[in-house]
């Protein structure tokens, strides 16, 4: 058993994983796929810091997930990939894996002034410290907003998930809105 680099915790290799603790978090196992992410990612020194339960199955679709103190990891396959902060709570507000957005396919990426996004199956979560966590769903809208240069375009970040209106769609951003109604398509 040794003491982590920041003091906080402890740790034991084993020949199929780890058993990482803190008082805070308790004794969590990291292994497979999911430790190896996480290693790449820093261990606990990395955006995620320190597991806070263990790997389980994803209710619904074959994956699994373990959480961490500023995030998730989930494995599926699309790869192992972190989901954290404020997007992971959009990400929860809109279903996990089981909603429409289904499992992550990139871990965060950052983008201008100081954005992330990460990617997922159905579509993509933007973020910025001047606009917050929203999602923008593959098809229409997102080609739309894609077609004027995403968050570096015209319309800047998006500043609300879709939402119903008369006959479509309608999601605004930082200077403009997209609507889809029927099979049209227009950026305002």
């Amino acid at each position: 058993e040794l003491g982590t680099p920041d003091g906080r915790g402890r740790f034991n290799h084993f020949q199929n994983g780890s058993i990482y603790w803190t008082p805070q978090t308790g004794a969590h196992p990291v292994s497979g796929d999911i430790l190896a992410e996480w290693s790449a990612q820093g261990w606990e020194g990395g955006p995620l810091g320190y597991p806070t339960a263990d790997e389980i199955a994803t209710p619904g679709k074959p994956g699994k997930v373990q959480g961490f103190e500023i995030g998730a990891m989930y494995s599926s396959a699309n790869g192992t990939h972190a989901v954290l902060g404020m997007i992971m709570g959009k990400y929860g507000e809109l279903g996990w894996e089981n909603g429409w957005l289904g499992f992550p396919k990139s871990n965060e990426v950052p983008i201008k002034d100081n954005g992330r996004f990460t990617e997922f199956e159905g579509g993509n979560i933007y973020w910025s410290p001047g606009t917050g966590a929203w999602s923008v769903e593959n098809g229409p809208l997102f080609d739309g907003w894609k077609s004027v240069g995403y968050e570096g375009g015209r319309l800047g970040f998006p500043i609300s998930d879709k939402f119903d209106i008369p006959g479509g769609v309608q999601q605004n951003f930082q200077f403009g809105y997209i609507t889809v109604i029927g099979d049209k398509t227009e950026v305002h």
